[in-house]
C-alpha cells in the first residue's frame, strides 16, 4: 500500500523538505510548488529560496524575490527579514532601513534590536536605543540583555550604571558567555537588578529612517601600512564598539565548528583548525551585518559581491588556527571549483570584537611578526601579489587565547562576483 500523500500545506511543505534531505529534487520540487500554490507563508518563502538558489528548481531570482515578498506580506517574518536582506543586496539601502523600521514597530524583537544598534551615535537618541533593546531583553532575549547593560554602562549616572550591570548579570545568568566574561569587569561593583521596563517613551517611528546611520555610510578610519611583505595594513577605530557587541550576539546563534579547504578532500573539519564560526549568508545575515560586510568591501577598494561571506570567529581558550594560506592553490584539485567560480582570494580584513581574552594575537610567520587590535581595529592583508599569483609570505596563524574567548570577524575578498 502506498503511503498517505501530504494534504495539507505545512504537511507538504514538511515532506518537500524531508525530500531534499533525501536528495530528491524532483519531488521536493512537486511538493513545494503544491505548498506555495496554497498561498501557505512559510512554504512560499522555502520556494523562494529554492528559486533564488536554484536548489531543485531552476533559478530564477525575480520569481524567488515576488515568491518571498508574498509571504512577507502575508506575516512570515523570516521572509520580511530576507526582504530587508535582498533590499539591501540590491543596492537599496533606502528601502531596507524603511522595511526595518516597518517590521520593528510590528513588534518584531529581532529588528527592534538591529534598529537600535544603526541609531546615529547621538546623545539625544540613546533613551530611543535603550527602549528598543529594552522591549527584546524584557522576554527573555540574553542578547538583548547583554547589549541593553553594556549600553547601559556608558552611563554618567551611578543608578543608571547599576542597572546596566543588572541586565548584564541576567544576560550571564542565562549562560551567555560574552556576559559571563564582562561581567568579571564589574566585579565588586554594585548592581541593580531588573524590575521595570528600562524606558516607556513613545518611539517616534514617523521619523526612524532619518535617525539610521549604516556602517558602510559613515566616515572611513585611514588605511596604516604594518608590513610590506606580505602587505599588511591596520585601521584603528574602524567600527564602532556597539557594532562589535551586536555582531558577536549576532553570529553566536549559528556557531558551528570551523573547517577548513583540504588539498583533495575540499571543506573539512580538521585538528588544525580548533576553533568556531558562523558565516552571515543570506539567511544568517541582517541589514547590520550587510552594511558592515559593504564598510569592509569600501575600506579595501573592492566590489560589493566580490567575496566570501562575512564571518564571525571565536576562538576559546588553547583554540587556534595553525599556521596556513588563506588562497587557493591551483595545484591543489580541491580548489581548481572556487578559482572557477569567483577567483582568488585577493585579501583578508579581519576586525577584532572584544578584548575579554589574554594572547590570541594573529601572527604573520615569515615576517616573524604579530599583530592583536584593539577592539573594532582592522588588520587586512594581501593573499595574492602584484602578478595575481599567491604570496607564500602570507602564512598566518590565530594564535590561542591563554584566558577569555576572541572573537574576530573575517572576510576574504574575491577576483569575481559570487552566488547568493
Amino acid at each position: 500500500m502506498d503511503a498517505p500523500q501530504p494534504a495539507t500545506p505545512p504537511a507538504m511543505l514538511a515532506y518537500a523538505q524531508d525530500l531534499d534531505v533525501l536528495g530528491d529534487a524532483a519531488g521536493a520540487r512537486v511538493w513545494i510548488e503544491r505548498a506555495a500554490a496554497s498561498g501557505y507563508a512559510p512554504a512560499l518563502t522555502q520556494h523562494g529560496l529554492w528559486l533564488l538558489k536554484g536548489r531543485n528548481v531552476p533559478n530564477d531570482f525575480a520569481q524567488g524575490n515576488a515568491q518571498i515578498s508574498l509571504a512577507a506580506q502575508a506575516g512570515d517574518a523570516t521572509a520580511a527579514h530576507l526582504m530587508i536582506n535582498l533590499h539591501a543586496l540590491a543596492g537599496d539601502w533606502d528601502k531596507a532601513v524603511a522595511s526595518l523600521v516597518r517590521l520593528a514597530k510590528s513588534g518584531d524583537a529581532d529588528a527592534g534590536v538591529a534598529l537600535g544598534v544603526l541609531l546615529r551615535p547621538l546623545p539625544r537618541l540613546t533613551p530611543i536605543r535603550r527602549t528598543l533593546y529594552s522591549a527584546a531583553a524584557q522576554t527573555g532575549d540574553a542578547a538583548a540583555q547583554f547589549l541593553l547593560g553594556t549600553d547601559m554602562c556608558t552611563d554618567a549616572n551611578e543608578t543608571t550604571r547599576k542597572r546596566g550591570i543588572g541586565w548584564i548579570a541576567e544576560a550571564a545568568a542565562h549562560g551567555l558567555e560574552p556576559a559571563m566574561l564582562r561581567l568579571q569587569k564589574f566585579a565588586g561593583e554594585k548592581m541593580i537588578r531588573p524590575s521595570a521596563p528600562v524606558s516607556d517613551i513613545r518611539i517616534p517611528w514617523a521619523d526612524m529612517k532619518r535617525l539610521v546611520l549604516l556602517p558602510h555610510e559613515a566616515p572611513l578610519p585611514p588605511l596604516t601600512p604594518f608590513l610590506t611583505s606580505p602587505q599588511v595594513d591596520t585601521a584603528v577605530g574602524f567600527l564602532a564598539r556597539h557594532l562589535c557587541d551586536y555582531l558577536v550576539m549576532r553570529g553566536l546563534r549559528f556557531l558551528a565548528p570551523a573547517t577548513v579547504h583540504d588539498s583533495d578532500a575540499g571543506e573539512i573539519i580538521d585538528p588544525s583548525r580548533s576553533n568556531s564560526f558562523a558565516n552571515f549568508r543570506l539567511l544568517e545575515a541582517d541589514l547590520v551585518t550587510l552594511s558592515v560586510d559593504a564598510r569592509i568591501m569600501k575600506a579595501l577598494g573592492h566590489k560589493r559581491g566580490h567575496g566570501d561571506p562575512l564571518s564571525l570567529l571565536q576562538y576559546k581558550e588553547d583554540q587556534t588556527y595553525a599556521p596556513h594560506y588563506d588562497f587557493f592553490d591551483p595545484q591543489f584539485p580541491a580548489h581548481m571549483p572556487h578559482l572557477k567560480e569567483a577567483g582568488q582570494r585577493a585579501k583578508t580584513a579581519l576586525v577584532y570584537l572584544n578584548d575579554d581574552y589574554e594572547s590570541g594575537h594573529t601572527r604573520f610567520h615569515k615576517a616573524d611578526t604579530s599583530f592583536r587590535g584593539a577592539p573594532g581595529d582592522l588588520v587586512a592583508f594581501a593573499n595574492i601579489g602584484m602578478d595575481g599569483n599567491p604570496d607564500l609570505q602570507s602564512l598566518h596563524s590565530g594564535e590561542p587565547p591563554t584566558s577569555g574567548i576572541k572573537w574576530i570577524l573575517s572576510k576574504w575578498t574575491r577576483e569575481a562576483a559570487l552566488p547568493l
